[in-house]
């Protein structure tokens, strides 16, 4: 414990700090405003859609290079010419638009960073609601890099050990909008760039924007800076309410696309808006990438994290103010019946916590545990989209549903 007590670490504030408040403050504002806004836009769609933009922000911010654009002459949809930079390995537009995948090649970033970045956004947001719904509580980041837990929250009560399995459902490309199509000598001859070719752009003089496709939604980034971009422009968008409305309304569009997705049967054509969603197979991206926990690899990864937890530290501390947190963006859609429904409420204990029961009530087929050596396995399935709570104190600090509660009390 003190090991790690001496690993941890507040995240530090930065660009990513001020888009998270920013838009969790813009979303009081929202709901406040709008008769309709909570029902349209619960937390349950808020947050994970704000972990989605937060961590789109940085894998464009790790990745942007003037080099690994791809050409979309745009002339099949009568639409103007684009160059664009993806994050999965298909052209955005022609995609969602045209129902093609015309390769590209992806500028996704390697997965030890995604994981890092991933978990660092769980915190964030986490953190960030925190402040608003339990003020005194903190939630600290383990530096220790491949170490038992990934973060602890923690107050005057309890303290919980947190392993995060986030993953994003969609990362939105960026685009740079061309006033004329791109030409190129080929074999001597100039001629028209190649459709869904590769090329190049500099990015520290062009105007890149956020692109979401399957609304059309273009959030100008304007030109590349080394000072705290894509987060200032980014934050100015999303401080207009109805600009983040239509965010909330494209995600939750795709959230609904990806719920409803395993009803599809041969008959019925696939929805062109799954080809800018993370995991969606058919060459785009592999399935393995599938948002948050939905992965079974990380459930079951996740599940003995938590165990740990409760074995070599719960147990070992005296007072049962140890908690086991198994966090995520998403709670799985597609494989919460398979795993997690029957293994949610599963208590444990250990054989030499038994007591002997008094003669006159004892029966050969009891065994009797003592209260206090009884554990939850998950005190808590903390997810952005619908979390699950084994343990009071958790539900106290981070029930995130409160969120509208405190708003409408303010």
């Amino acid at each position: 414990m003190i090991s790690l007590q001496n690993s941890l670490t507040l995240l530090p504030a930065d660009g990513a700090t001020q888009l998270t408040s920013t838009f969790i403050d813009t979303y009081q504002d929202l709901c406040r405003s709008s008769r309709d806004g909570v029902e349209n836009y619960p937390p349950s769609i808020a947050l994970p859609a704000l972990f989605d933009l937060v961590l789109s922000a940085k894998y464009v911010e790790r990745m942007v290079a003037d080099g690994g654009w791809i050409y979309c002459a745009g002339s099949e949809l009568d639409e103007h010419p684009s160059l664009y930079f993806p994050f999965l390995k298909t052209c955005p537009r022609c995609s969602v638009k045209r129902g093609i995948k015309p390769s590209a090649k992806s500028n996704k970033p390697g997965s030890d960073a995604i994981g890092q970045m991933a978990a660092d956004t769980t915190i964030l947001i986490l953190s960030e609601v925190a402040r608003r719904i339990a003020p005194d509580a903190k939630i600290g980041k383990s530096t220790v890099r491949q170490g038992d837990i990934d973060a602890v929250i923690y107050d005057r009560d309890i303290l919980a050990l947190v392993e995060i399995k986030s993953s994003p459902l969609v990362v939105y490309p960026l685009e740079i909008r061309l006033t004329k199509p791109m030409t190129e000598v080929r074999e001597g001859e100039l001629v028209f760039k190649r459709d869904h070719s590769m090329a190049t752009a500099l990015i520290s003089e062009s105007n890149l924007s956020l692109y979401i496709p399957h609304i059309d939604l273009r959030i100008p980034l304007n030109h590349y800076t080394p000072d705290n971009w894509p987060y200032t422009p980014l934050t100015e968008f999303i401080s207009n309410t109805q600009n983040l409305a239509t965010i909330l309304l494209a995600w939750k569009q795709l959230y609904e696309l990806y719920i409803n997705s395993r009803q599809r049967t041969k008959r019925k054509s696939v929805d062109s808006r799954r080809w800018i969603m993370c995991g969606c197979g058919s060459s785009v991206d592999d399935s393995k990438n599938a948002p948050g926990m939905e992965r079974t690899d990380d459930i079951k990864k996740g599940t003995y994290q938590v165990l740990k937890f409760g074995t070599y530290y719960k147990e070992k501390c005296p007072r049962r103010r140890i908690r086991a947190v198994l966090a995520s963006n998403f709670l799985p859609e597609h494989g919460y019946a398979s795993y997690l429904a029957e293994v949610q409420d599963v208590i444990w204990t250990k054989d030499k916590y038994s007591v002997s029961l008094p003669g006159d009530i004892g029966f050969d087929n009891i065994v009797a545990f003592e209260a206090d050596s009884i554990f939850n396995l998950y005190d808590a399935l903390l997810c952005l989209t619908r979390s699950i709570y084994r343990d009071a104190d958790l539900y106290r600090l981070l029930n995130l549903t409160r969120l509208i509660g405190e708003m409408s009390d303010e």
